[in-house]
């Protein structure tokens, strides 16, 4: 019978360090053979705490992988950056369920990525919750076919533009539900 030293585990890199090392790797410019090797390693429960501490540090000084065109990226970039309503109507054959009549759903960039949430509350003071692959996949189907009219019934819904959210000004601003930025979006 073995016996293990319980310092063994006291050294062991812990399931946080582990995690975030294969962030790391998933998301760096990490050569290669260097990454197996650490997979190794950890599957074989030999990764240590000062390992893990040594690649984190040496990691994070490494650039971040460019990101892959396609994907969701390219979906997200096939409708303008706006607040969209969809009526529950149009998303019956869809993976997104509600109780309410409207959806609502933003489509935002920030650092270079855009992102889509779903919209809950008043303007001004929304929560926003992520959606699945699926969800944003359907969602985008429905966007696509007419993103102005998602916009604009954002904007009725709301009394608002209905892509930014700003207080409308002017007769144009409210006959269209966009302000005069937000238009260039939509070629106005």
């Amino acid at each position: 019978m073995t016996i293990i030293a319980t310092d063994t585990f006291r050294h062991m890199a812990t399931p946080k360090q582990i995690s975030f090392v294969r962030d790391l790797l998933a998301t760096r410019e990490v050569d290669a053979d260097i990454a197996a090797h650490i997979e190794d390693t950890i599957s074989a429960g030999y990764y240590s705490k000062w390992h893990a501490s040594e690649d984190i540090n040496a990691f994070l000084a490494l650039p971040k992988r460019a990101k892959a065109t396609g994907g969701m990226q390219a979906l997200l970039s096939s409708v303008p950056k706006s607040k969209y309503a969809i009526p529950a109507a149009e998303l019956e054959l869809s993976s997104v369920q509600i109780a309410n009549d409207l959806f609502f759903v933003e489509i935002k960039e920030y650092m270079n990525t855009l992102y889509i949430r779903s919209l809950h509350g008043a303007p001004g003071a929304f929560n926003r919750a992520k959606l699945t692959a699926e969800q944003t996949k359907d969602v985008i189907a429905i966007l696509a076919t007419d993103p102005y009219k998602y916009t604009q019934l954002f904007g009725k819904h709301h009394s608002c533009c209905g892509s930014c959210g700003a207080e409308l000004t002017d007769a144009r601003s409210r006959e269209l539900q966009l302000g005069p930025e937000c238009r260039k979006k939509f070629g106005f």
